[in-house]
């Protein structure tokens, strides 16, 4: 599956899971995996993939991306 968020986009190899995926499309969701590099792209190997709860608030999960990036550059 594909994830994409702005102009974001990054694949998501969902093989391990595909009998217990269950989510609707354009819902939002959590992935956690490792990274696997196939040539040219790099994808995440999903160990668990799951719906983000009601209330989730985007723009305060992005500011708390952006603060913890220019922390660690």
């Amino acid at each position: 599956m594909t994830l994409v968020h702005s102009t974001q986009r990054v694949r998501v190899d969902v093989s391990l899971l595909v009998d217990d995926l269950r989510f609707t499309l354009g819902e939002w969701v959590h992935v956690i995996g490792y990274l696997e590099e196939i040539d040219p792209d790099i994808m995440v190997k999903a160990i668990m993939v799951w719906g983000v709860t009601p209330g989730f608030d985007l723009s305060a999960y992005e500011e708390s991306v952006a603060a913890r990036m220019e922390t660690t550059l």
